[in-house]
């Protein structure tokens, strides 16, 4: 096999490329037609593929055509790394043309193996001449479209040909990541030298064993400033063993990494893909020239911007370095580590013994379609609850018998109103008045006899806007306070208040719209520090179903301490009396109690 040299002039040795062989060895084989690799940056994956392509122009020639993101990548490519590689590679030096007509920038007519370097954007490029050899280099950056129309380029070659992605990934679902899930997908083990296990080269986190650790401590973290102390943190980063029983740790050195790039095997993740197709994936810890000192850093800082909403520091680390693709739930890291001490291991159906009521509350919406978004939960005494359903009904009728089917009474049915308040409404009264319509108000909380209250009764009239406005009998109305219900959320969420629980398998579009929510600290211009809510996901409305929740158990006193309930129903709310008045200045929150209790 050709040895190549990178355009740098220093050679590979059998150590720095062993974890590359066998890719190698998919070149030459006659049977794979197929290779993709999705990895790292700066991890040889360009430098593999040039050493592919002198393998092909001095052994097994066939047009070739080279693919970069554009047509001015593409000629910066051929002038930087390409052709310095092919002078210096004696055997295909031998065979480089000499006239201009046959060596261009862009074009390089070798005997037997014409090479074309073009741009993605190019369809002309793509679309004519068939090639028996196809490179996609950094595919993630073309066009859509672009790879699967230059798959159609082998029609002349029924058995040998080959097409190669080598690229650092992108999004979750694209083409590159469906062709690398066609593919075997193949990841490399390595055996510990102490207990001979056998593991992935996987980064872990805080709730793993193994992988990739540091330590936080006093020595490397500020507690009071919120900031790691990176030169004494990288003293402490190590790589652990995967099994539970071995103590053995590789540290951040070139030996270290030396034996994890040149001790292990790729073993196939995928067994039903067909035999033609392979497919790799690697990070940047393979490499033994990738120190993890920068990597951790990296990932610290990326994790500190993602505090702020700003996710692109972590896609970056998650693609450039961990070679994984990136998928909106990463946003949300942080959140599903909270959210997930908020799992319990129960059956949504089977009976609870805390239940004191099962509320039902819905979001309706209108994009595409009406459509209601609800959360079934049931409610115990001092703030118990437990996740019962959610889900989507398109229609009415559907939704009243989700309700029934998980025994809702009609009369703990809360429905938002903002949006679509005349339909609700409607619905309202022909539930007999049973359905309660909720609207949220840009308020911390109503004022009531010196006390502050999540919600408050008012009235609406369902026939508003038609001729049957002011003489059909009111609806009760129920404003809530967002940011205060917002709070109560939040405290829920993260275990400080309570016991909010959801079942094992809940799902993730749930848990990311629940968790859409955040608070961050801000500084004014006079550097007072204040909290501030921001919103990290457009889709939120699981999160507005259970802001209800909350509103629906505050209303019947469930988020109440029992020896305190006198005390909310005699002193605090007694008080409120006399005829009732439905302008915004009468919170009334022992009506609204009695509502849900009447009925």
């Amino acid at each position: 096999m050709i040895n190549p040299i990178s355009s740098s002039g220093s050679r590979w040795s059998s150590e720095d490329a062993i974890f590359v062989r066998q890719i190698m060895e998919d070149l030459a084989d006659e049977g794979v037609n197929e290779i993709t690799c999705i990895c790292s940056a700066q991890s040889a994956k360009t430098l593999t593929m040039l050493a592919s392509l002198a393998w092909i122009i001095a052994e097994d020639p066939g047009p070739i055509l080279w693919v970069t993101s554009n047509v001015q990548e593409a000629k910066k490519f051929a002038k930087s790394r390409l052709l310095p590689l092919l002078e210096r590679c004696a055997p295909v030096a031998a065979k480089l043309p000499v006239g201009r007509s046959h060596k261009m920038t862009c074009e390089l007519y070798f005997p037997g193996a014409p090479l074309i370097i073009c741009g993605a954007e190019s369809e002309a490029s793509l679309q004519s001449t068939p090639f028996r050899y196809v490179f996609l280099d950094e595919a993630r950056s073309y066009p859509p479209g672009a790879i699967e129309m230059v798959s159609q380029r082998f029609a002349s070659y029924t058995h040998n040909w080959k097409k190669f992605i080598f690229t650092t990934p992108a999004k979750e679902g694209d083409a590159v990541h469906q062709s690398f899930l066609a593919g075997d997908q193949r990841h490399w083990l390595v055996p510990c030298p102490e207990c001979a296990h056998e593991h992935e080269m996987e980064w872990g986190d805080d709730t793993t064993k193994g992988g990739l650790h540091w330590d936080k401590s006093p020595d490397t973290y500020d507690e009071e400033r919120g900031q790691y102390r990176f030169d004494a943190l990288q003293e402490t980063i190590r790589y652990d063993c995967w099994n539970p029983e071995c103590t053995h740790r590789w540290t951040d050195t070139p030996e270290d990494r030396k034996y994890i790039s040149s001790h292990g095997r790729w073993v196939a993740r995928n067994t039903n893909a067909p035999s033609n197709s392979r497919s790799y994936t690697w990070s940047a810890l393979l490499p033994w020239w990738r120190g993890w000192r920068t990597q951790v850093r990296q990932f610290i800082l990326a994790n500190k911007a993602l505090e702020w909403t700003d996710y692109v520091p972590l896609q970056s680390h998650m693609n450039e370095t961990r070679g994984q693709v990136w998928t909106d739930k990463l946003k949300f890291a942080n959140d599903e580590k909270y959210f997930g001490k908020r799992k319990a291991s129960y059956k949504s159906l089977e009976k609870w013994e805390h239940e004191v009521r099962r509320f039902m509350s819905v979001d309706v919406q209108g994009k595409g379609g009406r459509h209601f978004y609800y959360v079934i939960r049931a409610w115990g005494l001092m703030g118990r609850s437990r996740l019962i359903s959610h889900g989507i009904a398109y229609s009415w009728e559907e939704l009243a018998q989700v309700a029934l089917t998980h025994t809702v009474s009609p009369d703990n049915v809360v429905i938002d109103s903002g949006a679509w308040a005349p339909e609700v409404y409607k619905a309202v009264v022909s539930s007999g008045y049973r359905w309660k319509a909720f609207k949220a108000d840009d308020k911390d909380s109503f004022r009531s006899d010196g006390l502050a209250w999540l919600y408050s009764k008012t009235a609406a009239d369902p026939a508003i806007g038609t001729n049957q406005q002011g003489k059909v009998r009111p609806i009760d109305l129920y404003m809530w306070a967002k940011y205060g219900v917002r709070d109560r959320l939040y405290a829920f969420l993260h275990g400080t208040i309570g016991d909010w629980q959801v079942f094992d398998d809940v799902a993730e579009e749930y848990i990311l719209q629940v968790c859409t929510w955040d608070q961050r600290t801000r500084q004014n211009r006079y550097g007072t520090e204040y909290q501030e809510w921001y919103q990290k996901r457009p889709d939120d409305h699981y999160c507005d179903c259970e802001q209800m929740q909350v509103v629906a158990a505050s209303i019947m006193g469930l988020l109440t301490m029992p020896e305190e309930l006198p005390l909310f129903q005699s002193e605090a709310a007694e008080s409120h009396t006399g005829e009732e008045s439905y302008d915004e200045s009468d919170h009334s929150p022992r009506q609204a109690e009695d509502a849900f209790e009447d009925a």
